[in-house]
């Protein structure tokens, strides 16, 4: 069971698992690592309170800049914006490898 999910079954609002695995926060998609890098900083309500009054793209935005100059961790982490398999929005940790760079091999 992902960490949401069990936030989504305390009732934290409107917190899902996409077919991918990633999360699901009332149309924002994040990575588990960039899920996990948020909640050092926000509350799950807090984050879906945030979605709801600014929107999935909106909230996108806010975190972006919140956490831009955040060191959560201590190793200068920080969110970035990517792409899902099916080409839709995601944020994702900045030292993940992107989805369509994992597969790829160069000689």
């Amino acid at each position: 069971m992902k960490i949401w999910e069990v936030h989504a079954s305390l009732g934290h609002g409107p917190i899902r698992t996409t077919p991918d695995g990633d999360a699901d926060v009332g149309g924002l998609l994040l990575s588990e690592k960039a899920y996990l890098l948020v909640m050092r900083a926000l509350r799950p309500q807090e984050l879906t309170a945030l979605v709801a009054a600014e929107g999935p793209a909106g909230a996108a935005d806010r975190l972006l800049v919140q956490f831009a100059g955040f060191d959560a961790d201590g190793t200068g982490r920080t969110l970035t914006l990517g792409r899902t398999r099916l080409g839709e929005p995601i944020l994702r940790r900045n030292d993940e490898v992107p989805l369509a760079e994992a597969g790829r091999w160069s000689p």
